[in-house]
């Protein structure tokens, strides 16, 4: 499975059309108001090699049955976290530079992660190197722990051609085992991402990286061009090694740069105008209007509540002014109580300092 980190929001539409396969899913939740769907074909993909790892014909398991389903289960799981996380990194990133990120969709190849940067070169390239930083942290972080329990550094999989398998032999306790499986798959996601191949991270850090010397047509047709020319390379070895999974990457990486590039002369030929994030035309594509991200207005609504709070512990104080005033008028300074009084020297401190 292969992470395909991240796509514009109008790639695919926000309508669901249903006679576009992409749009095949079914909502599991929403976190940080991002909506996380589940693609039909990843269940149907988990649940066909879930058979396929079961034994066949007269072939006794070598471990019990409950082992491989657990193991299996499992590692499904893993990745499904660990690609998860990633585009939520992708998220993050888009929302830190003022963009919109609205939802996150799991599916056999990987995730998507609907994201709408501002149309310049560092918002795009926040974006797509936030993704890979969550990996590289899953990775830094299970080598420290494989480390310190195993006791070794050679049994960290630091060679990138296997990725599963320590550098020096060890013999792992069953928990080693499932670190090493989350370290390994995060390791081999990371590794795909930073193919410079359009779309993968690598491929439009590439074209991020173009784009202030280039030009951002010049920039995306460069890109996208060496993802058609990788596309190729990925399907005849495929089809070398009859790998149907990468096939269906090739095909999907051809697709995606195909439109890229349509969308990216479609953009240029209207000069300075272009489409936002939701498919209108905006008036200015090079320096569009800079939205608030989460964290931005998370902190807006913060200051709103803090502001809403201290106007309530406002009122109520001087709705206390003014009943101990009352008593004054009707009493004397001699009626009031030590607390009444401290009310009143406050109130009277908070004024002058409000005149002076």
């Amino acid at each position: 499975m292969v992470v395909v980190a991240w796509i514009d929001c109008n790639m695919f539409g926000r309508d669901r059309p249903m006679d576009n396969p992409i749009n095949w899913s079914f909502k599991i939740g929403r976190l940080f108001e991002i909506d996380i769907r589940v693609h039909i074909l990843f269940i149907l993909c988990a649940v066909f090699l879930l058979v396929m790892e079961m034994p066949k014909g007269d072939d006794a398991p070598s471990i019990p049955m409950t082992q491989i389903l657990l193991h299996a289960f499992g590692s499904y799981a893993i990745l499904f976290g660990i690609v998860l996380l990633h585009e939520f990194g992708h998220c993050f990133g888009c929302r830190r530079v003022g963009g919109e990120a609205s939802e996150i969709l799991i599916w056999p190849l990987g995730g998507l992660a609907s994201v709408a940067p501002p149309h310049n070169p560092r918002a795009h390239m926040v974006t797509t190197v936030a993704g890979p930083m969550v990996n590289v942290v899953i990775c830094g972080v299970c080598s420290l722990a494989i480390v310190a329990w195993t006791g070794q550094l050679g049994a960290v999989p630091w060679n990138p051609l296997h990725p599963f398998t320590p550098v020096s032999p060890i013999v792992l306790s069953e928990g080693q085992w499932w670190l090493l499986q989350v370290y390994g798959l995060s390791y081999f996601i990371l590794l795909i991402n930073l193919l410079p191949v359009f779309p993968f991270d690598g491929g439009r850090i590439l074209q991020a990286w173009l784009w202030p010397r280039k030009g951002y047509r010049a920039s995306m047709e460069l890109a996208t061009g060496i993802g058609m020319g990788g596309a190729i390379a990925i399907g005849l070895w495929g089809i070398v090694s009859s790998e149907s999974l990468l096939l269906m990457i090739a095909v999907f990486g051809y697709i995606t740069c195909w439109q890229s590039k349509r969308m990216a002369k479609y953009q240029d030929d209207f000069g300075d105008g272009g489409f936002s994030s939701h498919g209108e035309f905006s008036e200015s594509w090079n320096e569009p209007e800079r939205k608030p991200g989460y964290f931005e207005r998370r902190k807006i609504r913060k200051a709103d509540e803090q502001a809403e709070r201290e106007h309530a512990k406002l009122a109520s104080v001087e709705k206390e002014v003014e009943r101990i005033l009352s008593k004054v008028s009707a009493s004397g300074l001699a009626s009031l109580s030590a607390a009444e009084r401290r009310v009143l020297e406050e109130e009277t401190k908070r004024q002058q300092s409000i005149n002076s």
